[in-house]
């Protein structure tokens, strides 16, 4: 009992220290895309994006320092990391839709986000340990024992909960604003819970919430290469509608990453 009083103590003022409107609020509310948002951006920069000398000057986005001395770095080593790193491709080039997912995919998928380490921690850096984020995911397929649907995962039990499966969350054109990947079997949602870290850094623990979300999504990303699966960074949501569909209230909980995981006809199911 007196841990449990210790934690709701410091929970409570914790949460006395944390002002929703400060500064990461307004910035984090202020950059969401609703379907408006992004057609009038698109709109807007359709000529830049259409023309081809815009197009060679982003081949090469880096700095130039011509007067320093050079120096040639040796061949990356050829192991299983290069391999997964050299091999992660964000655009499915033939979809399919004939080879299902398995329980152990969708495992490691899921651990490789936020699942917990030898050492008890997560697989993830985390700005003080303090583990601001949430999974979520959209199980489009399914598996030998899971059925489809939207699943929270867990990491403390390594186990996902099945949180909702009625016909709006499949509705997945009410939220995803572009129809250039298709056939996606699984949808990432990485969600921020913010008083969880600004308690103790204030408006500069939203770097650190992203720095995160990026390395969760990285970590997904390497396992589904390794099952050779196509993972694809997509910001063209409606964040508005997705903290809905996640029944997040889009402000104390927010969406800050969304990745695609889709097969591509080379895969024969085995690694």
């Amino acid at each position: 009992m007196d841990d449990f009083k210790a934690v709701m103590i410091s929970n409570h003022y914790a949460n006395k220290l944390v002002v929703d409107d400060s500064l990461y609020q307004t910035f984090h509310q202020n950059t969401k895309h609703s379907k408006k948002y992004l057609l009038k951006n698109m709109y807007q920069s359709r000529k830049l994006l259409n023309s081809s000398n815009f197009h060679e000057a982003t081949q090469l986005p880096e700095k130039y320092f011509p007067l320093a001395e050079s120096f040639s770095l040796k061949e990356p080593t050829h192991d299983v990391i290069y391999q997964c790193l050299n091999e992660r491709k964000s655009q499915v080039t033939r979809p399919i839709k004939d080879i299902t997912l398995t329980d152990q995919v969708i495992s490691d998928l899921f651990w490789s986000g936020y699942g917990k380490n030898k050492k008890n921690t997560r697989v993830v850096p985390s700005g003080g340990a303090l583990y601001p984020l949430e999974l979520y995911a959209l199980i489009l397929e399914s598996t030998e024992s899971l059925s489809k649907g939207l699943y929270h995962y867990s990491p403390s039990k390594h186990e996902i909960q099945l949180i909702r499966d009625d016909e709006k969350v499949f509705n997945t054109s009410d939220y995803i604003m572009m129809d250039n990947i298709k056939y996606p079997s699984v949808i990432f949602f990485i969600t921020a819970i913010f008083k969880r870290n600004t308690f103790k850094y204030d408006a500069r623990a939203y770097r650190y919430t992203l720095i995160e979300s990026g390395a969760m999504a990285q970590n997904i990303s390497l396992m589904a290469t390794k099952y050779h699966l196509v993972s694809t960074y997509f910001g063209g949501v409606d964040d508005y509608e997705v903290e809905k569909i996640l029944s997040v209230d889009g402000k104390r909980e927010s969406l800050v990453n969304c990745l695609f995981i889709s097969k591509e006809g080379e895969w024969n199911g085995k690694d």
